[in-house]
């Protein structure tokens, strides 16, 4: 099941110094406005941290992130990144924002 992105919450987070907004459920693409990147992250290990993104996760799904900018693509055949260690990936904030806040956010040129 996927979940309209207007409906839901967002937390502010990097990954690979690249600002966005995480949620844990899966997103239908089309709520998300034009000019955003979405990117779905996979937990490798079930361990509760993220190893990788791509544009569809099938398995180990940990949840969703969006962007305004591209995230680094480290394997071009399967299109995907990877998340090597804690320091490539944390929270900007402990808040969540609605989506709303989040377009203002963007809108007024400051990102998370």
């Amino acid at each position: 099941m996927r979940f309209d992105a207007t409906m839901e919450r967002w937390t502010p987070k990097e990954i690979r110094g690249v600002r966005g907004y995480f949620n844990d459920m899966r997103i239908v693409r089309t709520s998300v406005p034009k000019g955003f990147h979405i990117w779905e992250l996979a937990d490798g290990d079930s361990d509760g941290t993220p190893c990788r993104y791509k544009q569809g996760i099938f398995v180990n799904f940990y949840g969703t992130f969006i962007t305004t900018g591209e995230l680094p693509i480290d394997d071009s055949e399967w299109n995907e990144g990877f998340i090597n260690s804690d320091d490539e990936w944390g929270y900007l904030d402990s808040g969540s924002m609605t989506f709303l806040e989040v377009l203002e956010c963007e809108e007024g040129g400051r990102a998370a």
